[in-house]
């Protein structure tokens, strides 16, 4: 996706997030490799502890999405964005310190790279298709994502 494409596609997220009350944002990084998607487990002694999910974390102020997906994939599993292909739907969540907060997924194409996570946030990782989905503890959020992520999108 070109980066003025990407950048229009965001000015209308966050237009319509913030006509709606949501100023916080959160990304969730989508990696396919051999038709399978990666997927990462949180450490058991923080918050959603022993949990799956994408890569991804919180925008900062200032950052464009596009920065936060580069910057949250590359901390959380030393891959590095060669491009992002897919910008997919939002979801709202609550936290405790934020009343709402949207959460948008994106498809990259990474560079080939060994995995390295983070061990203070998450302790494994695994390539999944659909058929692993529902042996991993996930958000139910989350398993909805994954779960289309890796029955429709086309990376798959």
């Amino acid at each position: 996706m070109r980066p003025e494409v990407l950048a229009g596609i965001e000015r209308e997220l966050r237009q319509q997030a913030e006509s709606e009350g949501i100023a916080h944002f959160v990304v969730g990084v989508a990696v396919f490799r051999d038709a399978k998607l990666l997927v990462v487990r949180r450490v058991e002694e923080g918050s959603h502890g022993g949990m799956w999910e994408l890569p991804g974390g919180g925008v900062e102020s200032g950052e464009s999405f596009a920065d936060c997906v580069a910057r949250e994939l590359f901390e959380e599993t030393g891959l590095r964005v060669v491009r992002i292909t897919d910008v997919l739907g939002g979801f709202d969540y609550a936290t405790r310190t934020k009343s709402r907060v949207r959460k948008y997924s994106f498809v990259v194409e990474a560079a080939a790279g060994e995995i390295r996570l983070d061990p203070g946030e998450h302790d494994r990782y695994q390539w999944i298709d659909a058929d692993t989905v529902d042996n991993l503890p996930m958000a139910d959020d989350m398993r909805a994502a994954v779960f289309a992520l890796v029955t429709t999108h086309p990376s798959r």
